[in-house]
Formats: C-alpha cells, sequence, structure tokens
C-alpha cells in the first residue's frame, strides 16, 4: 500500500495511483474525532482534572479505542496538562471568537481595549 493510500476500499487505479471510496481524513471526521474524546472526559463532570501527567487509565484507553493510536501521550495528554496548568471560560472565550469573526465579517474594528468580557 501507497502512501496515498488510506485504510479503506480500494475501487480503482488511475494512472496506477490507487484511489478510495471515501477519504476519511477530513475536517469532518477530525471533529468527529474531537467532539468523541469530548464526550469521554465530559462524563466526569466538574471533577478535577487530575495532577499534571497523569490520567486515568480507563481515560486514556478509551481515547486510544477512538483514535485507534498509542499517540494520547503525545496530543491529548499535553493538551490537558496545559488546560491544567492555564485554565480558561471556555464559554468566555467562545463569545470572544464569536465577536471577532464578526467583526472581520462585517469589517469592523476589533475593540480590544473596551470589550466585556462579563456580558
Amino acid at each position: 500500500m501507497n502512501e496515498r493510500t488510506i485504510q479503506i476500499d480500494v475501487i480503482g487505479k488511475i494512472e496506477g495511483t490507487q484511489f478510495m471510496k471515501k477519504n476519511f481524513a477530513t475536517y469532518k471526521e477530525f471533529a468527529k474525532m474531537l467532539r468523541e474524546v469530548a464526550n469521554i472526559y465530559s462524563k466526569l463532570g466538574d471533577e478535577p482534572l487530575l495532577k499534571e501527567g497523569y490520567e486515568y487509565n480507563a481515560i486514556r484507553d478509551a481515547v486510544q479505542y477512538v483514535t485507534n493510536k498509542h499517540d494520547f501521550g503525545y496530543f491529548i495528554q499535553p493538551w490537558k496538562d496545559e488546560f491544567l496548568r492555564m485554565p480558561f471560560d471556555v464559554t468566555k472565550r467562545k463569545k470572544w471568537a464569536d465577536y471577532v469573526a464578526e467583526c472581520h465579517a462585517t469589517g469592523k474594528e476589533i475593540d480590544y481595549d473596551n470589550y466585556d468580557w462579563d456580558k
């Protein structure tokens, strides 16, 4: 299997290059994977995150089943640890992102100094 072939059904050849029925290397599939990982974490609710460098075996295993890889320690764990070191209110950050997107869409200047973070 060459590097242009991805783990799915090969349905033919075009000039010697294999092609696939469906390409799973899409933003939509990546988002599905992230949602599944998020669902695993959300089951713990408001329980505090474990200290840096540690995670429940059940979570690590579940994430590895979803991602089909053993790269939990390379990707998910560092992301979780960074959030643990510098937590933030995701809802407020999402509102900020929406505000910035609206400014870009309407051509309005972003007001960094007077943005109301409490709204």
